[in-house]
């Protein structure tokens, strides 16, 4: 029997050198595909915050895509309630977590509708946030999400869009993947799932940071040689996965989000010097888009002291 809970996983992402945007796929062992952590209350209760306080910001859906989110709800409870027992088992129409005393309905209604959208009642049971991708006349587009946790992009306006439209904000990507984004989606089949992983510098450990104004406002950014700055940068690490599921041919991304300060990285002179590394090559545009410009030369300035001194800074 799978255990709860565990530590967080020692993701370090970053690539020390000439920067290029990477895919960076890796089979998936789909007892992997939901990471339940120690820190799982924490973010539920957050995930509830957002949801109470900020509903139509974070869950998003085009008109029609019950069947594909009922397909991915069906095969989550499936999963959670086999591999942790002692937290999530059926109760008739219902999903039910032991651990939180929470149930949520999981079927419609005798007339067919929904009390809450199916895609949100998944993200409610987990600490990934959802998105996904629906075929709707020959192509795949961006057909919704239950995004708790946004890193600084917008749900609504990835609604109906491609993925080289959903990635048109992003500096360089298109122009470096595009063709080998469409040919790995072509290729993604129901019994072969992939993660990868994707990293920034925040200067906040806040997981809900939607561009619509919604978020609370970040403190102000450590000067450079500011003592605090590892306690008060972020090193935000996404875990992705990708699975496409057979019955109605949807795709979906989990998107879990891991956040430690840049303090974890006192002893570990060769990740500090690495992850330096990475922020100095990384072009205007790009950082600008991962909103790192302002706060890259405080983080570089540490790490690097961190690399040069091989000792607690």
């Amino acid at each position: 029997m799978t255990d709860i809970v565990r530590a967080a996983p020692d993701y370090q992402p970053y690539v020390a050198g000439s920067f290029r945007w990477r895919l960076g796929l890796r089979p998936l062992d789909l007892s992997d595909w939901i990471q339940i952590g120690d820190d799982y209350d924490h973010e539920m209760d957050r995930k509830a915050d957002v949801l109470r306080d900020n509903y139509d910001t974070v869950v998003r859906v085009l008109p029609g895509i019950e069947p594909e989110s009922v397909e991915i709800l069906e095969a989550l409870v499936e999963q959670l309630c086999a591999q942790w027992p002692q937290w999530f088992a059926r109760s008739g129409d219902d999903v039910v977590n032991l651990h939180r005393n929470e149930r949520f309905r999981i079927l419609p209604d005798a007339d067919g509708r929904w009390i809450e959208h199916p895609l949100s009642i998944a993200g409610r049971l987990v600490q990934e946030d959802l998105a996904v991708l629906v075929e709707r006349d020959g192509r795949m587009v961006f057909g919704g999400g239950s995004v708790c946790f946004p890193n600084r992009w917008d749900l609504a306006s990835k609604l109906g869009r491609s993925m080289a439209e959903v990635h048109a904000p992003v500096s360089r990507l298109n122009e470096q993947l595009e063709s080998t984004i469409d040919d790995f989606f072509v290729r993604l089949t129901p019994d072969r799932p992939f993660w990868r992983l994707g990293w920034g510098v925040l200067d906040t450990d806040e997981l809900y940071q939607p561009l619509d104004g919604t978020a609370p406002a970040a403190p102000p950014i450590p000067d450079v040689g500011d003592p605090t700055t590892p306690d008060r940068l972020f090193l935000r690490v996404e875990r992705e996965t990708l699975r496409r599921f057979a019955r109605t041919n949807c795709i979906l991304f989990t998107i879990r989000t891991y956040i430690r300060p840049l303090r974890h990285l006192a002893h570990r002179p060769d990740d500090a010097a690495r992850l330096a590394d990475a922020l100095v090559n990384l072009p205007d545009d790009v950082a600008d888009y991962k909103k790192i410009t302002e706060l890259s030369e405080s983080a570089r300035h540490w790490l690097s002291s961190v690399a040069a001194n091989r000792s607690t800074i």
